[in-house]
């Protein structure tokens, strides 16, 4: 179902796609697309970010690629967990609509056929995929040309010929072989995704000695009082109640836990720019659409929590970065305020293109934004993580819509269900719940109304 919102968008970008087809037909070169997906990065680990997380954290690589292109600094992903979120990535589709989960119930062959590079292999692009998949392997053959990717989590070193590498270091090389089989005639999409930095946070031997003496701030949430305001939904039984937050008896096992996190992150950022340079030396950068974000974030004890899956700021907003052609070059170094998501990055490269994006995606093209563009733009997003799978910490089902200013979350697993509403805009760090307060019941059932809307009209 094509919501009312998205109509005259679409009307709009049926005629951008028109003319990019115009003007890039069959019998001229068309764009590449480099596609690189961190894990568990947020939008503050990172140091072109409006407050990164510390300051000596120095990621000049992908600061670079902001530089160059156009940064997305309200980027959010619609589910935050790994594999969920990447299949929202390829499919430009909430997990409702795409019905994947979990890895254990792995995307359909006829969902991914219309993922952007099913479609753009379908339209003459060859397609490669490296690094952590977890989608499942049936009918990816049919649309990847290289699939050197791992069903599950992987791991962090590779034995070569050469001797042990970082992850990271391993995709830069098999990047680079990837591009050196590339030619003019025939247009790539490559899609890069990392390890790093996803538990259990083992950096590269070159970066395992960073910010030694460097201290890791506290979250201003990180208290027990915080922590006992979820003791009804998420405390007592929950994943989020992860051991270097619920156990822990030496603060420093934890500041050392973040200290690998970022390191990884350090590790990551040397691999976009080793992945950047090959390209460059190949020829390929002036012709390439490059992408960077994050399947999600991740908690780092604020409200005394952990991991990720639940819908707290520090879990849905990541980086997006996007560079290369069909941006205006007024806009190039730009930081841009919209919400954009997660399934927003699929219409994008498929109108960059100049191919017609699948009704099927609930995403919207972000081309009019890179080119300086005004049109119609969402006021709010469906959020989610719905895990079905049996396990023995299970992590509690939540919906929640997301509009610029406000957040409601309903916890749906567990009896009664749950409510949270946050003013985000005043209340960033989501620290007092306001739905019990009279005062707000408007826009409590101003934000029910869009829950219900999403739920009714989303595929399940």
């Amino acid at each position: 179902m094509i919501r009312p919102e998205k109509i005259s968008y679409l009307v709009l970008n049926v005629l951008i796609v028109l003319l990019l087809g115009a003007c890039s037909g069959k019998n001229n070169q068309q764009v590449n697309f480099l596609i690189m997906i961190s894990d568990d990065q947020r939008w503050d680990q990172l140091s072109y970010a409006d407050n990164p997380i510390i300051p000596e954290l120095k990621t000049p690589n992908m600061d670079q690629l902001a530089e160059e292109g156009v940064y997305f600094r309200n980027a959010f992903v619609t589910t935050p967990i790994c594999a969920v979120s990447r299949a929202c990535i390829m499919t430009g589709m909430y997990e409702s609509t795409h019905g994947m989960n979990h890895f254990n119930t792995p995307i359909s062959p006829k969902v991914l056929s219309k993922s952007y590079p099913a479609v753009l292999h379908d339209n003459g692009y060859r397609t490669a995929v490296l690094g952590k998949w977890g989608m499942g392997i049936a009918g990816t053959e049919k649309i990847f040309d290289v699939f050197e990717a791992w069903y599950n989590q992987g791991s962090y070193f590779h034995d070569t010929d050469s001797g042990r590498i970082h992850n990271s270091e391993w995709l830069a090389i098999k990047a680079n072989e990837f591009f050196e089989t590339c030619v003019p005639e025939e247009p790539f999409c490559l899609t890069i995704c990392y390890k790093s930095p996803h538990h259990p946070y083992q950096p590269d031997e070159r970066d395992k000695n960073l910010f030694e003496e460097v201290s890791i701030p506290k979250r201003e949430t990180d208290t027990p009082e915080d922590y006992q305001k979820m003791a009804s939904h998420v405390m007592d039984s929950s994943l989020n109640k992860w051991c270097y937050f619920d156990e822990r008896g030496d603060e420093a096992i934890k500041d050392d836990f973040e200290k690998n996190f970022l390191r990884c992150v350090m590790s990551l950022d040397r691999s976009v720019g080793e992945v950047m340079q090959s390209l460059k030396d190949m020829n390929l950068d002036k012709n390439t659409v490059t992408v960077f974000l994050s399947d999600h974030g991740c908690l780092w004890g604020e409200h005394g929590l952990g991991g990720k899956w639940l819908l707290y700021e520090e879990s849905i907003r990541t980086p997006i970065i996007i560079r290369g052609p069909g941006i205006r070059n007024k806009m190039l170094g730009s930081k841009l305020d919209m919400m954009s998501l997660n399934i927003d990055i699929a219409p994008t490269l498929l109108e960059l293109a100049g191919i017609a994006v699948p009704t099927e995606m609930d995403g919207m093209s972000l081309l009019p934004h890179l080119q300086g563009k005004k049109v119609p733009w969402r006021k709010d997003f469906w959020m989610e993580h719905v895990d079905v799978i049996d396990v023995e910490n299970p992590i509690p089902d939540s919906h929640g819509v997301r509009t610029e200013e406000w957040k409601y979350i309903r916890y749906i697993n567990v009896e009664p269900e749950v409510e949270e509403l946050y003013n985000v805009s005043a209340d960033p760090i989501e620290g007092n719940n306001l739905v019990n307060d009279e005062n707000y019941i408007e826009i409590k059932n101003q934000l029910l109304e869009r829950y219900n809307y999403y739920i009714n009209t989303l595929e399940k």
